[in-house]
This record gives C-alpha cells, structure tokens and sequence, in this order.
C-alpha cells in the first residue's frame, strides 16, 4: 500500500509551491491519472472512472463550452445537477474554460433560485435533464466537441448560496486560494489523528452522501479527499436500502453526514434492538466496547464492530473507518453509540460563509464531549460577549447580500453561542440572535431547552419569544385526533413542568402550518418569527382545538396502492389512510426515502424531498400523486 503520509506530504507542497489557484488545484488532484475518482452501481455491477478518464472528459467539456458558447467569457454559469461524477466533470470545466461556477442548490425553492441566478447575472444551467428555472439550458451530453491540443485558461472563483434557512438572498465567494487554504488544513487533521488515513483493503472510499452543492458536501466529502487521489462512491438514490448496500457493497471507509443521518440510524439501531427484547444485552455490549476502544483505541474499534456483529453486520459492515457529523447539533446518545459499534464519529464544524473551520480530532472520550474542536491553522476563533467570530486564510471575503456587495476583510460573526474549556476545544451552545431575557433577568438559550423535549408525534417544534413570553410552537400534521393532539399537549407541560422554574415556557401553541423552510435542515427561530408577522403561520391554543371534518376527495386505487407500499416499508399488516408514516407508524427519514423511491417508480413519477407541504400520509401522498399524474397527462 502506498505511503499515505509521503503522498499528503507532496501534494501539499506542490499546493504551497504554487499560486495555490483552481488551477494548481487540478493540476495536482488529476495528476495520478490511473487512481479511481469515483464509482457507482449502475443496477448490475460496479462501474469506476479514473482521473485521467475524468480529466480527458473535462478538457473535452470545457473545449466545447469555449466553442460552442463562444459569449460565455469571465461569466458565471450554473451547475444543476444531484451529486455525480458529471457534477464533477461540469465543475472543473467550466473553470477550465475561463468562466465560474455557481453551485446550484436544487433544494432552495425555485422562487428563490431564480432570484439568485439574476442577482448573479447567470445566463446559463449546464443540466443532465432540463429543469425548469430562468436560464438557458446547456445539456451536458451536448457538449460532444473534442480537442487534442486545447490548452485551458482556468477561472479562479466560483460561488454557492446558503444552504440553511436565511431571510435574505446571500450568495458566497470562494476564489481557488481561499479552498486552498482549506484543502492545507489536511496536514494538521492528519498529525492529531490518525484514524482519518485509514484505508481498507488498501483503498479510502469517500460516500458522497451531502450534496456537493453543500459546502460541507463540497469541502469537506469532494476537496479534501479528491485533492489526495481518493475515490468517491455516488448513490443511485437516498432509499435506506441503497444507502446501506452501497456501504456494505464498495466498502466505503468514510462517511460525513448532518445529525439527522446519524440520530435517525441511532434511532432504528435501538428500535431494533428493543424489538428483538435484547436491550440490556446490547447496552451491555456498548459499555464493554467503550472500555475496549479508551484501553486499545486502534484495535478497540475492531473488537468492537466484531463483538456487536449482530447489529454492524447489518448496518455499514466492517470497513467503516472515519466519520464526520455536521451543520447542527448532534445528541450525545447518538455519538455514544455510533462510536461504541466501532465507527469512530467525529462533531465538525462550518457554514458556508467560512468553510469547515473545525474538528474534533481527539480521543474517544474527547469525541464524546460534543466538542467542534480546535480551529484549524488557516483559521483563528475568537470570542466576544460569547459569540465566535472566525477570521482567516481559507473564509469567503466577499459576499452578495440581497444584490449588495459586502466585502469581509477582517473576522466573520457566526452568531453562534460558545464557550471554550482548559484544553482549547470550542462548544457550541446555541444561537446570539434567539437568546431571551427571562424575567429574572438572565440570558435564556432556547436551544438548551428544546434538548429537554421529546414531541413524539409532532412534526417538529420550537421555544421562542413570542410578545414577550417564552413560547413553545409545536407544528403537527391536520389528520392528528383531537385526543392525538391533547396527548402531545400533556406531555409538553408535564416535560415543561419538570424544568427549572426559571426555563419553563409560558405558552404553548399548535400550528398546522410548516414552520421550517424546505430548505433548512432545522427550524430557524428567525424565520418563524417572520413567517408568524406575515399572518403565514397561524397558532391556535389547545382549547381551540376541533376535531378535523374535512372532506378530502381521493382517487380510491391510488390510495390503495400507496397505502400498500406503506406497509411493505414498513412490515405492516395494516395501515390507516390518515396515519403519520413518522409519528403514528414509527417510520425513519431512511424508510421514507424508500418509501418516496418505490412511488416514484411505480407511478413513473418524481416527487422530491423539499415538498411545499408535508406528505407523510397516504391521503398527502395519494393527492399529490394525481396532481403529479394529471400534470403530466396535461402536456
């Protein structure tokens, strides 16, 4: 197997040595063109693509764009495509013919898409298939021009948009320096851990889970390992099944994902767990793992995944070596038992007006801490009025916020709440801009109270300040009982009840409408707020409660057909046309995908995970496949 260390140790200095520009960048990345770049299952074997198969396929790409779009100079053009190898292959080049990406974000609404494309004057969408947003399309298999001398003129910016909830249209900067910066961090992440080198059967295969139009897909997944000549393994689709063979199947080694990835495989883990009546037996086998892996960290997490071979078997097998959890917070029962089976999980941190700044590297009992750890060399923390404010080398400078300019020439604030302890590591408690005085006075972080609730079967909630008082929003779907709604509602105040008196909120509201963005990977306090001042969400208090009587028309054999999927997902012999597939059905995020993936194919349809509304019943479902399917007869 090859040196690991000597391999970082040159590529890095062929970084240093250089202008550190995109195109020093590729330079580097494509330089072993017989490494694998990626692979996938194309439904009957395992297909790969080398980097200079990739390389040829780029220069060939960007020769066409120069050619064929002879117009596009120094302009930005817009990548609308999933994460793939042609994702990849469209990214270089459109730097490789002198123009600049923007990363597409195709779950923002497309409202909001096409604010952004004409804030950023984006004339073209370089596309697999077409979409339907305000620019001209360029199909990727119609770039076919080939060159066997074209010599490329790189670009050295390129731009993305946030991928959480904002109340403004913000578009994000990068120039090749600023991911170079990034990309140099790997030399500290490889000196305090070791584990993150790890190859299995001599290989290190990267699972592109995250999108790569998200900044921790893009950084964190692609560059940082790419960079190094490492491969990359894309899913068919995000169906529990495929995500799981996909593991097993290639033996992918690295996997980074957002908290609801990993607490909702914690969750299944223990719900299989409890229905094989083996609990104790299995808490056991964790608190045995954890004593193995703090005497014989290396070897520990083998014994480990061998000892509870009964649930990793089943799970991500045996080659499962580095993980990364980040973009929100992670529960510490979750680090506890993904890390006990013997797959080291590691809390990170970033946005995307900063990049990943942050990891934490340490032992096991530093992992459990829920640390985001130390920042990295390119980057420098600071607190004030505990709020983490980060400057340095490899953060974006230049922004574009509702169709202003703003440059960042000194430190970012994140807004974040945290606290540093003894050893350096950074903590993040919460967010500056949701903090509420109390009427004693103090600071109340919302954040910390929500840990204390555990809405069963609620959509989702949040404390906030609400005309002065401490309020919790619990958003519930509108074929919950009545009697439903009175349990949610009884077993808030008696959570509430249990907290200091000091913490308690002092109204509670339901709401049938969504109170997070599709966009979001969690509830933004600030965009409630704004949605509850426009009259978009509406509250009703629990004696304002009635029982729903709407009379909902619905094709009775797609019903039917749905509800059957319903129960071949989930092994059910029965299921009821208003039950909540999450919270009357005990259905994961990871059952949906299948679920949603089965429709999709045997309604020959496409229904996304970015809804306008929630569809986690049969009715919804049923409703919106024959929209979908009179749309399609309409054309």
């Amino acid at each position: 197997m090859e040196n690991v260390n000597k391999v970082v140790d040159i590529r890095c200095k062929g970084l240093i040595n250089s202008n550190q520009q995109f195109e020093d960048i590729f330079r580097v990345m494509f330089s072993k063109e017989d490494y694998i770049l990626g692979e996938w299952n194309d439904g009957y074997r395992i297909k790969t693509i080398s980097y200079g198969e990739a390389k040829s396929k780029i220069l060939n790409k960007a020769y066409s764009i120069n050619t064929m779009y002879p117009t596009l100079k120094d302009s930005y053009i817009g990548i609308a495509m999933e994460s793939s190898v042609e994702w990849i292959i469209t990214f270089w080049a459109i730097l490789a013919s002198g123009n600049k990406p923007y990363l597409v974000n195709l779950r923002h609404p497309k409202a909001l898409i096409n604010n952004l494309l004409k804030s950023l004057d984006v004339k073209y969408l370089i596309e697999k298939e077409k979409m339907d947003y305000d620019a001209d399309v360029i199909l990727y298999d119609d770039l076919t021009e080939e060159s066997s001398n074209f010599t490329p003129k790189f670009s050295n910016e390129m731009a993305l948009s946030t991928s959480a909830t904002t109340l403004r249209e913000k578009i994000i900067f990068f120039s090749g320096n600023e991911i170079a910066a990034q990309i140099l961090n790997c030399k500290q992440v490889l000196k305090e851990n070791k584990q993150v080198k790890k190859h299995y059967k001599g290989r290190l295969k990267q699972l592109v889970f995250l999108p790569l139009y998200h900044i921790f897909g893009f950084m964190a997944t692609y560059m940082w390992f790419s960079y190094f000549g490492r491969t990359m393994v894309f899913l068919k689709d995000y169906s529990s099944e495929t995500i799981l063979h996909t593991i097993r199947k290639h033996e992918v080694t690295h996997i980074f994902a957002v908290p609801l990835f990993w607490n909702t495989i914690e969750r299944e883990i223990l719900k299989g767990v409890k229905q094989k009546g083996k609990e104790k037996k299995f808490n056991k086998g964790l608190n045995l793992c954890l004593k193995l892996q703090k005497l014989f960290p290396s070897l520990g997490l083998s014994l480990s995944k061998k000892l509870m071979h009964e649930v990793t078997d089943e799970l991500f097998g045996k080659s499962v070596l580095f993980c990364i959890s980040g973009g929100s917070y992670i529960k510490g029962d979750t680090l506890r038992v993904i890390n006990a089976l013997g797959y080291p999980l590691y809390n990170g941190y970033g946005m995307s007006e900063i990049g990943i700044t942050s990891v934490e590297l340490g032992s096991l009992k530093d992992r459990l801490k829920n640390a985001i750890g130390k920042p990295f060399e390119s980057i420098k923390y600071q607190i004030k009025d505990n709020e983490l404010y980060v400057s340095g080398t490899s953060i974006s400078h230049k922004m574009k916020i509702n169709g202003e300019y703003v440059y960042n020439n000194d430190t970012y604030p994140t807004k974040d709440i945290v606290k540093k302890d003894k050893d350096n590591r950074y903590y993040i408690l919460g967010r500056s801009d949701d903090l509420y005085i109390g009427p004693n006075g103090e600071n109340i972080n919302p954040d910390q109270i929500e840990m204390e609730f555990n809405l069963s079967k609620a959509n989702r909630f949040s404390i906030l300040n609400i005309e002065d008082k401490l309020s919790l929003v619990i958003e519930i779907s509108k074929y919950l009982s009545k009697d439903a709604i009175l349990d949610i509602y009884n077993e808030a105040v008696n959570k509430n009840n249990k907290l200091d008196s000091s913490l308690r909120v002092e109204k509670i509201y339901f709401t049938y409408d969504k109170i997070q963005a599709d966009t979001a990977i969690k509830v933004s306090r600030q965009y409630l707020l704004k949605k509850l001042k426009d009259n978009e969400v509406n509250l009703i208090k629990i004696d304002e409660i009635k029982e729903n009587k709407e009379d909902i028309k619905v094709n009775p054999l797609i019903l039917k057909e749905v509800m059957d999927e319903f129960m071949n997902v989930l092994a059910l012999d029965k299921v009821e046309e208003n039950s909540n597939f999450f919270f009357d059905l005990n259905g994961s995020s990871l059952d949906y995908f299948s679920l949603i993936s089965a429709l999709n194919q045997k309604f020959n349809i496409t229904i996304t995970f970015n809804q306008e509304k929630n569809l986690h019943t049969p009715i919804d479902l049923s409703l919106e496949i024959e929209r979908l399917i009179n749309l399609w007869k309409s054309f």
